[in-house]
């Protein structure tokens, strides 16, 4: 991994966000995790005013190419008052949200701290495929080739000359089963709503 986060992370970035330098593009990974500018300032070793203006330069970046809507939510507050003459049928009005719950915050910190014990609990093995897989952004034909190369069984459930890409695709979901399975055991009053799909959902975005 170089820089702020790993170059597959960075290709994934928006478009506009990319045109920007990497610390925008670590700002932008830490405003969709929900980290406010005093996380994002200690992170990358900033002042909380330089913080700012990277954290401005990436809502303005976003605002101007229509996609705001990935670190920010949007509060939607129907008005019931009566139909406006001049501007037609009333609607909702949408107001942004530029800060989070404490609340939330705490318990978004909490969740990450919930990832990170439940990947530091796999074995190498298990964390290994799923840096090929989700790091790396290897598809599951390329790293049957790259365990075959390195003459290292990527199952046990199969002698490595059989191994097929159906047995990666088998192996990853098993592991994310198991790390979702982690994850609620250190979050014994939230983690019950945590499944396999969304927390895989997650790991396609941020890595691991």
């Amino acid at each position: 991994m170089g820089g702020f986060f790993s170059e597959s992370a960075r290709r994934r970035l928006p478009a506009a966000i990319q045109a920007l330098s990497e610390r925008h593009g670590a700002a932008f990974i830490y405003l969709r995790m929900k980290r406010d500018e005093a996380f994002i300032a200690r992170e990358l070793d900033i002042s909380i005013a330089e913080a700012r203006t990277i954290i401005r330069d990436v809502q303005d970046t976003l605002i101007k190419s229509g996609a705001i809507d990935l670190v920010r939510d949007p509060v939607f507050f129907p008005l019931d008052h009566p139909p406006d003459s001049e501007r037609g049928p009333s609607r909702p009005i949408e107001l942004s949200r530029d800060e989070m719950d404490m609340a939330d915050q705490v318990a978004l910190d909490q969740f990450y701290r919930a990832l990170a014990a439940a990947l530091a609990g796999l074995d190498p093995a298990e964390r290994r495929l799923l840096e090929l897989w989700f790091n790396k952004e290897m598809g599951a034909a390329d790293i049957v080739k790259f365990y075959k190369k390195l003459g290292v069984p990527l199952t046990a459930r199969k002698p490595l000359d059989q191994t097929t890409a159906q047995d990666v695709f088998y192996e990853i979901e098993k592991i994310i089963k198991k790390t979702a399975s982690g994850v609620r055991t250190h979050l014994p009053d939230d983690g019950e709503r945590l499944t396999p799909a969304s927390l895989k959902a997650i790991l396609n975005e941020t890595g691991i």
